[in-house]
């Protein structure tokens, strides 16, 4: 069981780490990673909900270091931790037969779902591991009693909750499914008269337990001490501001800096103080979104809804159709985990000898994540990643599902039965190649564009943006500006800001609307461009006619005011696709690059 459990996870990883650099940057991905390179290259750090939990950021910009910034590099971590997923199934072996934690892990491992947002950089893949682990650690503790998977438990709920601010979510799916497995309990008691009897009996070793606590209060004061310690700790580590934090967004402002209080012990309580309250209290910034982190903090690149989703208001999506979505996500894109999971816990419901809690427990948790998950929504696509909080708890009853396929087939061997061997063997074969099938036409390119491939989401590239190697070559060799940005219209969809001194320096360029540019600006960031931005047209003819023309020229393919004539003779005019639709970008290279 072991052995095959460490061959789905090697077979993971090595399916997310192929090509994993092809893809161009998605909308998100860029602003996140802009910022790990600001960290990377200034040392500066302070958490913001708009980009997430510290953790993928701190993960990143020390493999930035080895490495060096780009698009392979920003999505290791995810790969890593996601390849690594497939393991936590062994926590679950006391509750399921070796043949369905097999099953549980080859799910984890080649779902195109968690297979195509584990080549992702975004957090929903880290917390959907870390809190499926925490639980399975959980599980553990029960079966053994040893105080080590607390510990380890807890270190994963922390980190899950410094990956992304949706990890309280679970919790609140675990008290979904816990009710109803409680009420099943009551209403259908095993071995007991009634419900009251087993709350009664339940009471009764509770009560027993405490007195196991009275008896040795140093063992369980002092590891209940101890799992705070290590909560509260490693909560500082990752959430507390570095270098200063960050102008603009660093708050408060006259906080600790990390690095300065572990110099000074006394400071740590100060630390750890400072660091709870800009986080979580009063403003709320844990749990802040959308257009409060715009009022709160004035950060370029927060959120747009043009920019992240599609021309509708995400307020007026009706409630619906985001479920719906998600449910035709699910079947299109996880038909195995779906469809074996519907017959996993229809088995341990209605066919089991005695129905395993664990099996009904993590059904209703993805019950409930598919009814909550819609309601969070920031904008109206969210629900294709957050399909990777249904797909992993419903892999357990799935798992349960194709793993009466395997004892079928088990069976038959034994018995040297020909006939329903072969035909349970046909059965693995079909759900082998469909998971395949599935996951390798929806993880990798060429299906990286959203009208053909549901994963994708619209603020990801619909083209390849192949002037990026003749920039990132400009880049490392010109000695003069090497791009600049042209926009000579105004309005939301511009790329120059008509007031580029009210923003902090560090924000480069600083010169454009950074939403609308995305994700070049992680480009330009990444491969240290010295960029300009030109609002007038004769002026930028006068720069591209002089004797020192700049080597790129980056414009809206919509703005009327770029003279196309003038930079059609020494340029070559590419346009490219920012979005699925209505962010067409036209970079012209000029024809010195393309000798070179």
């Amino acid at each position: 069981m072991v052995a095959a459990v460490l061959a789905f996870t090697a077979v993971g990883l090595l399916a997310r780490f192929i090509l994993l650099g092809l893809r161009p940057a998605h909308w998100d991905e860029a602003r996140v990673a802009y910022w790990v390179d600001y960290t990377f290259e200034t040392g500066r750090f302070a958490y913001n909900s708009h980009t997430h939990g510290p953790v993928i950021q701190h993960l990143s910009r020390y493999l930035f270091g080895i490495l060096g910034p780009s698009d392979t590099t920003i999505r290791i971590p995810v790969a890593i931790i996601g390849g690594l997923l497939p393991l936590s199934a062994l926590l679950y072996r006391e509750h399921l037969r070796d043949v369905e934690v097999i099953v549980l892990s080859g799910l984890l491992s080649a779902n195109a779902v968690l297979l195509y947002y584990s080549r992702f950089m975004r957090s929903d893949l880290l917390v959907a591991t870390f809190m499926f682990t925490a639980f399975g650690l959980f599980v553990r503790f029960y079966d053994t009693r040893r105080i080590r998977y607390l510990y380890a438990a807890t270190v994963c709920i922390v980190l899950a909750v410094g990956s992304k601010e949706n990890a309280p979510l679970y919790v609140l799916t675990w008290l979904g499914a816990g009710a109803i497995i409680l009420d099943v309990a009551l209403y259908r008691p095993r071995n007991y008269r009634g419900g009251l009897d087993l709350v009664a009996t339940k009471f009764a070793h509770f009560r027993s337990r405490l007195g196991a606590v009275r008896q040795h209060p140093r063992f369980y004061v002092g590891h209940a001490i101890g799992i705070a310690v290590v909560a509260l700790a490693l909560f500082t580590v990752l959430f507390a501001p570095r270098g200063g934090g960050v102008d603009g967004i660093y708050h408060p402002p006259e906080g600790l800096s990390l690095w300065a209080a572990l110099g000074s012990p006394l400071k740590i309580p100060h630390l750890v103080w400072d660091t709870l309250t800009y986080v979580v209290y009063p403003t709320g910034e844990y749990f802040a979104f959308g257009d409060m982190d715009a009022v709160i903090l004035d950060l370029p690149g927060s959120p747009v809804v043009e920019a992240t989703a599609s021309s509708t208001d995400p307020e007026a999506v009706p409630y619906l159709s985001r479920l719906f979505a998600m449910g035709g996500g699910l079947l299109s894109k996880a038909p195995a985990v779906v469809g074996f999971g519907l017959v996993g816990v229809l088995y341990e419901r209605y066919l089991a000898e005695r129905s395993r809690t664990l099996v009904l427990f993590m059904f209703f948790a993805a019950v409930f994540s598919v009814i909550g998950y819609p309601l969070t929504l920031s904008i109206d696509a969210g629900w294709k990643w957050n399909m990777t909080h249904v797909v992993v708890p419903l892999a357990v009853p799935a798992a349960v599902g194709l793993g009466i396929v395997g004892r079928w087939a088990t069976v038959a061997y034994r018995r040297n039965d020909r006939f329903d061997l072969g035909l349970s063997a046909v059965v693995i074969v079909i759900v082998a190649l469909l998971v395949a099938s599935v996951a390798v036409s929806g993880a990798y390119p060429p299906a990286d564009r959203s009208e053909d491939n549901m994963l994708v989401q619209y603020g990801q590239p619909a083209d390849d943006l192949r002037a990026l190697d003749q920039l990132q070559a400009v880049a490392a060799t010109n000695a003069g500006t090497d791009v600049v940005v042209y926009d000579g219209s105004t309005g939301d969809n511009a790329y120059v800001r008509s007031d580029p001194g009210s923003v902090s320096k560090d924000f480069r360029p600083t010169c454009t609307q950074w939403t609308n540019l995305l994700p070049m600006n992680w480009y330009l960031a990444a491969y240290d461009a010295d960029s300009e931005c030109e609002g007038d047209s004769d002026a930028l003819v006068d720069r591209t006619e002089g004797d020192d023309p700049p080597p790129i020229v980056i414009t809206r393919d919509s703005d009327a005011t770029v003279p196309e004539d003038a930079l059609e003779t020494d340029y070559q005019p590419r346009t490219y696709r920012l979005r699925t639709y209505g962010s067409e970008a036209t970079i012209y290279v000029h024809e010195s690059v393309n000798e070179d």
